[in-house]
């Protein structure tokens, strides 16, 4: 016999931990799948005023998947996104894949409940998501390639090494010296829990101010709740904190996550005032080095598809990402369809923009792009009809 419930409040979720340990022997429990994280964000979402809830799935009787989510106003409609977003940078169940039917079944739960839209982000093509929203939900135009270096199939860093050309090899060694040359011998380490907490505040500083120079706003690197979370995961040890020195000075480091045998590269960053000599390449290669010694066989380095993560990788390896709405109500279809329309472009707007432009608009700045966006599609719409 198979059921489909729904568990809402931060005070009951806190509660479910024995239901991780049932879905864990369905399936895998990704790095910001796990209940500890999920039981935080509910919190945070309430303290946000957004409704948490789980939808539990079983099979048999059995806990097989769990997928978390919170609602969010979106153009006014009551829409239910992924509980860790915009923490965590894919969606996906918890445990087992879901079926469509299994899918179904809970969106007409979340009917039932007064939701207009299901709205799920960065879905991967190999996620327990993947296969019910391929079926059931409608692309919102995002698609996105997270590419990653396939550390199994070079085996050993030398071959990985390797792969690299000659020219490129030589220009390595010569920014490692300058850098040595700049600051000091370099050394590096591999930090967990407190000990890893000073090297991840220079790298929020190092972020934030990367940031504020190109006039672009972090959701999560704005010192609140979701910020808040990113520290209680280092400081829990699920963090990974890989720190490269020169001397004994901090010049480069990068945030990482386990996910089963994937590493996932979640944040770099380095002193600016030794970007001459590329402190993050360095950093990143001495993490690619101790990712290949600990036994993992990717190392993700997430969505978009940047030129520069196509040099590391060597070759053309990555993930399809998507993000999908499954509308509810005639409200969420419509909020749906001007989201696909209008995102995409609105992004591109706002981008455009200089960071002068971006900075002076601060808040305003995204919903004047999706106002520009409405308008030049509107505009579009009515050459077409005329022509």
């Amino acid at each position: 016999m198979d059921d489909i419930e729904i568990v809402s409040g931060s005070s009951a979720i806190s509660q479910l931990a024995p239901l991780w340990g049932e879905a864990a022997v369905h399936g895998g429990i990704g790095a910001f799948e796990r209940f500890d994280l999920v039981r935080e964000a509910a919190e945070a979402a309430a303290d946000l005023k957004s409704e948490p809830m789980v939808v539990v799935f079983r099979r048999e009787g059995k806990v097989a998947s769990l997928l978390a989510l919170r609602t969010e106003r979106v153009m006014r409609a009551r829409v239910a996104i992924a509980l860790v977003h915009p923490l965590a940078q894919y969606a996906d169940t918890a445990g087992a894949a879901l079926t469509p039917e299994e899918f179904e079944r809970a969106t007409q739960l979340l009917a039932q409940r007064g939701l207009n839209m299901l709205l799920l982000r960065k879905v991967r093509e190999d996620s327990g998501l993947h296969a019910a929203l391929a079926s059931k939900g409608q692309s919102q135009s995002a698609s996105e390639t997270a590419l990653y270096i396939d550390l199994a199939a070079f085996g050993k860093l030398d071959a990985y090494e390797a792969s690299f050309s000659s020219t490129t090899r030589r220009n390595r060694r010569q920014r490692r010296q300058k850098l040595e040359a700049l600051a000091g011998p370099l050394s590096f380490a591999v930090l967990r829990g407190e000990d890893a907490l000073p090297a991840f505040e220079k790298a929020l500083n190092w972020k934030r101010a990367w940031l504020a120079d190109r006039g672009i706003a972090s959701p999560v690197f704005d010192s609140g709740a979701w910020e808040g979370l990113l520290r209680s995961m280092v400081l829990s040890g699920e963090g990974i904190v890989s720190a490269l020195y020169a001397g004994d000075r901090l010049v480069a480091v990068e945030l990482g996550f386990a996910d089963e045998a994937t590493y996932i590269a979640y944040l770099g960053a380095f002193d600016p005032e030794f970007s001459s000599a590329s402190p993050g390449q360095e950093q990143m290669l001495r993490t690619i080095a101790w990712c290949f010694e600990q036994g993992f066989s990717r190392y993700d380095l997430l969505a978009p598809a940047d030129d520069y993560k196509r040099q590391w990788t060597r070759k053309e390896t990555g993930v399809a990402i998507d993000d999908y709405a499954v509308a509810l109500t005639v409200l969420g279809r419509g909020v749906a369809e001007v989201r696909r329309r209008v995102r995409p472009l609105a992004r591109s707007l706002y981008l455009r923009l200089s960071p002068e432009v971006r900075l002076a608009g601060e808040r305003y700045g995204k919903p004047a792009a999706a106002v520009a966006a409405a308008a030049a599609l509107c505009a579009g719409a009515v050459l077409e009809a005329m022509s």
